[in-house]
This record gives C-alpha cells, structure tokens and sequence, in this order.
C-alpha cells in the first residue's frame, strides 16, 4: 500500500564466539522495489550468505544508493553475555528504526554504543521484554516513525509492537525470498566483516579476518591457547569450561 512503509531487518553474527552481533534495517519505495522485481537494479539479491564476497560488496553499493533507508547497529560481546543474544537482536532492531521522523532518509551505522545497564534493566520488562516476545519501543519515540510502519523480519521472531507501527511478519528464510531483507542481510553481513577484520589486527592469533568469530576448530584451537579476549562472548565459549580450561585469560585491551 502506497502511504504504509516498511522496514526489513536481518542479523549477522548470531551464532558467533566473538564480536558483536549486527542488525541491518532496509527500507526501499515501492517504485524501488518495482524495479527490482523486474530486474532492473539489484540484480542477484539474495540470502548474503549464499553470494560471494565481491558480489555482496557490489551490491552493497547498489543497495546504499536505491535504499530510501538504511541503518546498521552493532550490539557488542558484554551486552549479548548480560542479556541475551535475543535480547540483543531485539535491541539492534530497537535502535535501527528511525527514531524521528527526519531521520527517515538518513543513513549510518552505529557502533557498539551500549545503554547503561540499570537504566536498560529498569525498562526491559515494558520497553524489551526480557523473554522472547520480543521489543516494545518507547513512547517519546513512536509519534516520529512515518505513520503506519510495518516490520519485515527474517527468522521466527515474536514481536510486542504498539502504534505506528501496523503490524510485522517474521518470514523464515525470508533472507532468501524478501528483496528488502536480503539487503538488510547483506548489509549486516559486510559491515560486520569489516568490523572482525579490524579486530583481527587488534587481536591477532584467533584468526578473525578469516572466519568472522565463529566456531571453527581453528577459532577453538586459538582460544584455547590464547585465551579469551576482549570481544569474546563468554556464555558461548561454555565448552572451555567442559574442557577444563577457565576462560579467564584475557588479552590485553
């Protein structure tokens, strides 16, 4: 419907032992979208995972350029290890929303600003939702999202909204089948990628560059020799305490 906007969001780094998780928002006009069903502009849009890595970067330029909006937000190690990955991933929605209704063209990423700890315990039962029901937005904020908002989202996720957002729809496998959240995808994707390859010069050893945090042998070889750094996920790296390893060796900062 013409005057309705949606926002489509896909994460990076769910399942990940190090580095934060990211939440990509898309939002692309329904001219735009047209275009792309027709095959017009982004052609190859899909699950990020299943397109090279020169393919996702060309993309991701094309995306920037046709998208009405876009945001990616880093929800970081600590706040996943106090919360929960998907109280984290509820959060990176929470901020990748615009949040006045001038921002709506605006785009960026945000990095790894965390909220204070209290103030977000204070409010998660009505703002969060400490349980997988998923995110309640604040009230100040609501009256700037463009009027009636709706909400793509890929996997099974169970959202509590409130006005002006319509309504969502959490597709499973919609990564691959939803334009606006294989974009959202690939941005999560690459952004993050970046994001690991710096670190893995900050924290050389685990070898980040190559596999993004996630647990391979190599990763588990890495920690279980270096230990565990700075960005590392604790209540994912349980299987050195089944080893017999206490996962308190932190490198240097």
């Amino acid at each position: 419907m013409p005057d309705s906007v949606c926002f489509s969001f896909d994460e990076a780094g769910r399942g990940t032992l190090a580095g934060p998780v990211s939440v990509g928002c898309v939002s692309f006009s329904w001219k735009t979208l047209k275009r792309i069903q027709s095959g017009e502009i982004l052609n190859g849009l899909r699950d990020s995972k299943k397109i090279p890595e020169p393919k996702r970067l060309t993309l991701r330029k094309e995306i920037l350029e046709f998208a009405s909006y876009w945001h990616v937000s880093f929800v970081s190690a600590k706040f996943i290890d106090k919360f929960n990955i998907n109280q984290a991933i509820f959060y990176g929605i929470n901020r990748a929303l615009p949040k006045h209704l001038t921002d709506f063209r605006r785009s960026e990423i945000q990095n790894l600003q965390e909220p204070n700890t209290s103030e977000y315990k204070k409010k998660a039962k009505s703002e969060f939702i400490e349980t997988s029901n998923g995110i309640q937005r604040e009230e100040p904020n609501r009256n700037f999202l463009p009027s009636q908002s709706f909400l793509f989202l890929d996997g099974n996720y169970k959202l509590k909204i409130q006005t002006p957002i319509e309504g969502y729809l959490s597709i499973p496998k919609g990564d691959d089948l939803v334009p606006s959240i294989s974009a959202a995808s690939i941005l999560a994707k690459t952004y993050r990628d970046e994001y690991m390859e710096k670190m893995d010069e900050k924290y050389p050893g685990y070898g980040f560059a190559k596999h993004k945090g996630y647990g391979t042998e190599e990763h588990r070889e890495a920690l279980r020799k270096l230990g565990i750094s700075p960005i590392h996920r604790l209540s994912f790296c349980d299987f050195l305490r089944r080893e017999g390893s206490e996962p308190t060796l932190f490198t240097n900062d």
